[in-house]
């Protein structure tokens, strides 16, 4: 599985085509449009990599930095900008993250991303990734605040597509359609397809594993043939 990315930017433009460019190349990518999504998003996840544009309205990429090297030192980070500030690099540099210049149509962009990533140290605690299942059919929940499918799922994850892009908060609940059942989820990565629709990989609350893990075992059931549950799809307008 790709190394998970967090990008953020208040640049939605900027924001998408890195996301987009990155997840063309293999890689999971988590998006946050602030500061404070960012950090929240940061501290909620385990990430390989954490990308912040170097402007950010009242706050600053480099305070990601700053914040990475106090709190979470296994964690590379790159800074961007639309153009050389030699102040500004010379203080990524000092916080031990790397400033690029113009992300989308710089070359060195990528060899960046992969230097970055392979600086990690080994020591970094590895985030939780389960094998999941594809479900049999369309299965509607309700999830973020909207209608969304799971694509597939475990035990521990879930894998979601909605309608179109959204804002996927750092945790969030998924209410399931069976019994008025509600769990917690955390936003791992998010991924806007070419056909418009967004998915979202999520990692399951602790607190939520009983519930959770009947569902999966019904669900599961179904597409063996093993059980049968009634039919409650919608397909996502």
């Amino acid at each position: 599985m790709g190394a998970l990315i967090i990008v953020v930017s208040a640049d939605e433009r900027a924001l998408r085509g890195t996301e987009a460019l990155l997840t063309e190349h293999g890689y999971l990518v988590g998006t946050a449009s602030s500061f404070v999504e960012g950090h929240d998003l940061l501290d909620s996840v385990t990430p390989d990599l954490l990308i912040a544009d170097l402007h950010l309205d009242e706050f600053n990429g480099l305070q990601f930095a700053i914040h990475c090297h106090l709190h979470h030192p296994h964690v590379p980070v790159v800074i961007t900008s639309a153009r050389l500030d030699p102040i500004a690099e010379g203080e990524a540099k000092h916080y031990g993250a790397i400033l690029i210049t113009a992300p989308l149509e710089n070359p060195a962009f990528l060899p960046c991303v992969r230097t970055a990533l392979a600086s990690r140290a080994p020591a970094q605690k590895p985030m939780r990734r389960w094998f999941r299942s594809a479900v049999a059919g369309e299965v509607p929940v309700h999830a973020a605040s909207g209608r969304a499918q799971i694509v597939d799922m475990s035990h521990g994850g879930v894998r979601l597509v909605f309608g179109g892009p959204r804002v996927i908060p750092a945790t969030f609940e998924i209410r399931l359609p069976r019994g008025g059942v509600t769990v917690q989820a955390r936003c791992v990565w998010t991924r806007s397809a070419a056909d418009g629709q967004f998915y979202c990989g999520a990692e399951l609350a602790e607190h939520a594993a009983d519930s959770w893990r009947e569902f999966v075992d019904a669900l599961q059931g179904l597409r063996t043939g093993r059980v049968a549950v009634p039919k409650t799809a919608t397909r996502i307008s």
